[in-house]
């Protein structure tokens, strides 16, 4: 070997990109205390700071999810999510019931039923009012588990003397307080058919006994909403004649178009179709817009959380700038030295991001724990049921696909709040470093 290339030879040889060298200067450098021009308490800090804000927005998310679902479940889930019904202004019966049957059998749909529903007008107790009228066949009642678990009197099953089955009627608590009306109670509805009389067209009613008082928490359904046999709606309101009008209850309510796709696969006639967000189109609208919205100022928090990384890493490197210049002038390449840097600000970002992440979902998987503890100590009931009707406490929905994409965006804030100081780090010259020294 001749002197030329005795000079040219490093003599530090860096082993493979981000291999073990790297890893133990980066690792050197945060670990080294402040007397040794390291930036441990900052980067402590810095972790801390991008825990918590990965934390906040997994816990916000997840808790706006839950809040939205139990939206969805209570003021649309008590009206149905998806609504079918036949093109024919007279639908054939067995058509109808067949349709139904299939209905119930694709797969992400809970429950499918025919109902009919009216507004008109009610008697009870000398006092006059509107309610809606649903009818729907017992069996499938049975099966509405938001009114069957929210029965506070009564039972659907029960019956009263001189009163068949199908006179029995279940309403709202909210009705039924301001008729002052109690199980056992009859009360008049109206159709908006007449029948012609000596006297003239006389409008028709007829008594019903309620049987059960359901409280959903919703105030306009406990207040106007009455629920009846079927068969009973059809006679009165449309002279014995069905709808054909099908609900259908999804387990996934956000599956709408999935569904509609395999409901058209199965019809073979023209019908209409519905969805909670075509009845509801302003609060489907406000659901989205706030989801948008939370996102993105929780996506701005953790870009603001890594400020205190990048503050560490400029530190660092101005710090160890004798460092790297002994490094550069011992035959480190300026890569080896943006890659030391790197690994030392995406450490701090990636164990951050981790442990907030982790700190999140063990928050979202013990909140009721949580809201216990928080009202223990303040002494307050954080969210009274009979204001926000959150019997549960407070409801929580971790969707896993949100959590992977809230830790790839703290990872990536990371990577680039780190990438610019350790470039300027690689890019240090050994001779303007060691000129004074």
């Amino acid at each position: 070997m001749n002197i030329t290339e005795e000079i040219n030879t490093p003599i530090i040889q860096s082993n493979s990109p981000f291999g073990a060298i790297e890893r133990k200067i980066a690792f050197r450098y945060l670990r080294s205390k402040k007397n040794q021009g390291g930036v441990g308490l900052i980067s402590l800090i810095s972790f801390i700071c991008i825990m918590l804000a990965i934390a906040a927005m997994i816990i916000i998310m997840s808790i706006m999810n839950g809040f939205r679902d139990e939206m969805i479940n209570l003021t649309i889930g008590s009206e149905g999510h998806m609504f079918v019904a036949s093109s024919n202004l007279e639908p054939d019966k067995q058509y109808i019931e067949l349709l139904e049957k299939n209905l119930s059998a694709l797969p992400g749909v809970e429950e499918a039923f025919q109902f009919t529903q009216n507004f008109t007008g009610i008697q009870a107790n000398n006092q006059f009012g509107l309610a809606k009228v649903i009818g729907i066949a017992p069996n499938n009642l049975k099966d509405f588990e938001l009114v069957m678990s929210n029965i506070i009197d009564g039972s659907i099953d029960k019956t009263t003397d001189g009163f068949k089955q199908e006179n029995i009627i279940t309403v709202g608590s909210g009705l039924a307080n301001s008729f002052g009306l109690e199980v056992g109670d009859s009360i008049v509805i109206f159709s908006p058919n007449s029948r012609q009389t000596i006297t003239g067209p006389m409008p028709i009613k007829k008594s019903y006994t309620i049987g059960a008082i359901f409280k959903l928490g919703l105030y306009q359904a406990d207040l106007s909403n009455i629920y009846m046999d079927i068969d009973q709606a059809s006679l009165l309101f449309n002279k014995g004649l069905h709808s054909g009008e099908i609900q259908v209850r999804l387990a996934n309510p956000d599956m709408l178009e999935q569904i509609r796709s395999d409901i058209m696969n199965i019809v073979n006639e023209p019908i209409f179709i519905q969805s909670w967000k075509d009845r509801n189109a302003s609060t489907a609208t406000a659901l989205r817009t706030e989801q948008i919205a939370m996102r993105f100022i929780f996506m701005v928090v953790v870009v603001i959380a890594v400020f205190p990384i990048l503050a560490s890493m400029i530190m660092l490197v101005k710090n160890k700038s004798k460092d790297i210049a002994v490094l550069r002038t011992l035959g480190v390449s300026r890569g080896a030295v943006l890659r030391i840097f790197f690994i030392t600000g995406i450490t701090i970002g990636s164990v951050g991001t981790f442990s907030g992440v982790l700190l999140g979902i063990v928050f979202c998987s013990n909140v009721d724990h949580i809201q216990s503890v928080i009202e223990f100590i303040a002494g307050v009931e954080l969210f009274p049921e009979d204001v926000y009707q959150l019997s549960g406490g407070i409801p929580s929905k971790v969707i896993w696909v949100e959590v992977f994409g809230v830790a790839f965006w703290g990872f990536l804030i990371s990577a680039v709040a780190t990438f610019f100081p350790a470039l300027t780090a690689s890019r240090i010259d050994p001779v303007d470093a060691l000129r004074y020294d």
